[in-house]
């Protein structure tokens, strides 16, 4: 499989905000987000993937024996399905979260607890895509760059039916003063929508530093 890094950290977005978690990264993406804060991941002239074996990552899940909250992150997840089935085998009893940009088709239903969907609107500078990962362990997260995106998703929320309890809306920034500058505006819209806001919570503890 193609992978990027394992750590231990704090999930900082999305309904497991502040829960402590094990990190999974994989590589490569078939978007190319503006604002992406894991170019690493996927950009030619960044990217630091390498391929390993399976047991390779089940290796480094192992070394944080206390924790079994598993986020498997990237880049793109879905992309490496049967590494996701994988990992739920060698770890039947622990919690799997994906987090995903919505564009796959998802066959490891089975063996995830929750996807969090980050579908990406224009401000993310990718053409419209359809959303294919939406089921009832889904909760959708999208990013607000300014108030003017606000029309956008909640026409997308509305074509695909999604529903309220289950969106969350999170300010863009890869600074603590740029996440902060946001706040308000993003939690006044929820509160008057009734979706969720998230803050991210990785980047007001550490800003962008990797790892965290």
């Amino acid at each position: 499989m193609i992978l990027n890094e394992i750590f231990h950290s704090i999930q900082g977005e999305g309904l497991n905000a502040g829960k402590p978690a094990v990190f999974v990264r994989f590589g490569n993406c078939n978007l190319k987000c503006t604002f992406c804060d894991s170019r690493f991941t996927w950009h030619k002239a960044e990217s630091d993937n390498r391929e390993v074996e399976i047991a390779e990552v089940f290796e480094e899940i192992r070394k944080y024996p206390d924790c079994k909250h598993l986020v498997i992150t990237g880049g793109e997840p879905l992309l490496q399905q049967d590494a996701i089935s994988a990992i739920r085998r060698e770890f039947s009893d622990y919690y799997i979260e994906v987090e995903t940009n919505g564009s796959q088709e998802c066959r490891c239903y089975e063996d995830v607890n929750l996807f969090t969907v980050s579908y990406k609107t224009g401000n993310s500078g990718n053409a419209p895509y359809e959303l294919k990962t939406k089921n009832e362990k889904c909760v959708y997260k999208f990013v607000i760059r300014r108030k003017d995106d606000f029309n956008e998703i909640e026409a997308v929320i509305k074509h695909y039916a999604l529903p309220s309890g289950k969106v969350f809306l999170m300010p863009e920034g890869v600074s603590r003063d740029e996440v902060l500058r946001k706040h308000q505006f993003v939690a006044d819209f929820c509160k008057s929508r009734g979706y969720n806001f998230s803050t991210r919570l990785q980047i007001l503890n550490w800003g962008n530093e990797r790892r965290k």
